[in-house]
């Protein structure tokens, strides 16, 4: 593709990602009851992170200075700025693990109510195929799980190490870990449409994904962002399952999903 082309090109492919993230949220006007009902196991996984995340909040201040002594900071202005950064480093790191750790459980626990919302989007889009079984299904989920916590870990050590960079370091380590986990979090979100068009493992749903890198990514980052909001995660967690669904239905490259005359639409909505 000509240099003059990739880059507006490279600009869609962003935008329709925030898009379809977007409109997803947006189906909590569509789907209120159905949508509701996915908020029970991320509030269930809230309270247990509540109390994580406090103990946590009350502590960054304490384990910035330590990280800020440890790295031979001194006395004054200087210790003061290093802790401020350390602090904002683990923040940073730590939230990447946070959102992983909740998507997981999160799906896991809800994975009924999370199929039955990306089957009933589907099937008011035209299409109703068959879902995965669910016991083989949650074995999948988690063991996927594992693996996204396991690589949201060892980048989470490496944006640590990013954020104590004095200046540019705080801002990096956060937008880095907005896009390793918006990636991390829309491979796991898409696993239900994909598994009803014949794409269950995870390494072929990470493949099917490739081609629209930068559609996935964008989708996934605004994803992530919302989850740090305030009860962010628990409200959009539903939104973001019908959001991959919409996601998936709009990459040409994939299995179309067999029509049962459940409904009749375009694949992607206006």
């Amino acid at each position: 593709m000509p240099p003059a082309r990739a880059v507006p090109a490279r600009a869609r492919e962003v935008a329709v990602g925030v898009r379809t993230a977007v409109t997803g949220l947006r189906a909590w006007a569509r789907e209120p009851r159905l949508l509701g009902l996915g908020v029970l196991p991320g509030l269930l996984v809230a309270v247990l992170f509540g109390v994580a995340l406090g103990v946590l909040a009350v502590n960054l201040g304490a384990v910035g200075r330590a990280i800020a002594g440890a790295l031979g900071a001194g006395d004054g202005w200087v210790a003061s700025v290093a802790a401020v950064t350390a602090s904002v480093a683990v923040l940073a790191a730590s939230s990447l693990v946070a959102v992983a750790l909740f998507a997981t459980l999160t799906l896991a626990i809800g994975q009924p109510f999370f199929e039955a919302i990306s089957r009933r989007l589907d099937a008011d889009l035209g299409a109703a195929p068959d879902d995965e079984p669910w016991w083989p299904a949650l074995l999948r989920g988690l063991g996927e799980g594992v693996v996204t916590l396991a690589i949201s870990i060892g980048v989470s050590l490496l944006l640590l190490g990013i954020g104590l960079l004095p200046v540019v370091g705080s801002a990096t380590a956060f937008s880095l870990g907005a896009l390793v986990g918006g990636r991390l979090l829309a491979i796991e979100l898409t696993a239900y449409p994909m598994a009803r068009r014949g794409i269950v493992a995870r390494r072929d749903r990470v493949r099917a994904l490739r081609p629209y890198r930068l559609r996935v990514i964008a989708f996934g980052a605004t994803v992530f962002l919302v989850f740090l909001l305030p009860l962010g995660a628990v409200l959009a967690m539903p939104a973001a399952v019908a959001g991959a669904t919409l996601l998936v239905r709009a990459l040409p490259a994939l299995p179309a999903a067999p029509d049962s005359g459940h409904g009749a639409g375009p694949d992607t909505p206006t």
